[in-house]
């Protein structure tokens, strides 16, 4: 594994003997993956709360909130490249579902930020900084991810820091219909997380990440369909054929976009059965947007005109 200390060798310098075992299997691999990253970005983010000051805390909030959601991919790939879109949706909900109770504070994408900025809550300075942190924060997950990797959990981390140099983008349809594509799934994604599914909060939450999950399922052959643009930034820009302007229509501008139309139909519309609660916020690795819901008709357009200065 070359400049890497491999779990193994770990083992043996703190026990004393060879381990009964050189890999573990895939989904032992992914939770491994999970527990060391959701450890780690924990303990620096609780110190962060507790000794930084105020001017400065809430982006480092971000930044490892951050962090965590964009190194969770190592261990979905790892889950379904063994076990199919089954596999990684068993594992991603209840992680995702947790890391957002967590991880109760700050953006853990730059989605949530958008429609932050989009309703008018934070101006735009304090934007770009956010997004900024959690820019950083996506090209750190790239490498505390192939870190992790060098731990030689599974036989696969071999090959892919192999492949660490030579990385390959995800974009395998035209630019035009990868941002049209990842824009929709955005909208929709955004769209169902206004709605409120059950009074359960964990429930519901779970519930809006498997839906996440399958929109994932759908477009992840095609685009990669991250619905989280500091992930794929950090991890496939300048990778492969792919320009970097192809690159920021598809990842950056579809999704914005989508934001932007989710917010607007979330406005008019509501499921049926929707059930009127204080929370409302984007839950794809952010758990703090907090805003108050309008008052829609559920099941139906609403006839009347909504102004434009009411928050949601």
């Amino acid at each position: 594994m070359g400049a890497f200390t491999t779990w193994r060798e770990l083992w043996s310098m703190s026990v004393g003997f060879d381990p009964p075992m050189t890999h573990f299997s895939s989904v032992t691999s992914a939770v491994l993956i999970y527990l060391l990253v959701l450890l780690l970005c924990y303990v620096l983010y609780q110190l962060s709360k507790t000794f930084l000051p105020g001017f400065i805390q809430e982006y480092v909030l971000d930044f490892f909130k951050t962090l965590a959601f964009c190194t969770y991919c190592f261990g979905h790939g790892v889950v379904r490249n063994a076990h199919g879109h089954l596999g990684y949706i068993l594992c991603m909900v209840p992680l995702n579902t947790a890391s957002v109770l967590i991880f109760n504070l700050g953006d853990g994408t730059p989605l949530t930020v958008w429609a932050k900025y989009l309703r008018g809550h934070i101006p735009t300075w304090k934007f770009v900084i956010k997004v900024s942190a959690q820019i950083v924060a996506g090209f750190c997950a790239w490498e505390l991810g192939h870190f992790i990797l060098g731990l030689d959990f599974h036989p696969s981390f071999a090959d892919k820091l192999g492949q660490k140099a030579n990385c390959n983008s995800d974009l395998r349809i035209a630019a035009i219909a990868g941002f049209f594509l990842e824009g929709t799934g955005v909208a929709y994604d955004f769209w169902m997380n206004q709605q409120t599914l059950s009074k359960n909060r964990a429930l519901d939450i779970a519930l809006k990440f498997t839906n996440t999950a399958l929109v994932v399922c759908i477009g992840v052959r095609m685009t990669g369909m991250y619905i989280h643009p500091a992930m794929v930034t950090g991890r496939t820009i300048g990778c492969g054929d792919t320009p970097i302007l192809s690159h920021l229509l598809v990842y950056w501008a579809g999704p914005f976009v989508g934001i932007f139309v989710g917010l607007k139909a979330s406005q008019i519309y509501s499921l049926p059965f929707n059930k009127d609660t204080p929370d409302k916020e984007y839950k794809k690795g952010d758990d703090s947007l907090g805003t108050k819901k309008k008052n829609v008709i559920s099941g139906k357009v609403r006839q009347r005109k909504v102004k434009k200065d009411e928050t949601t």
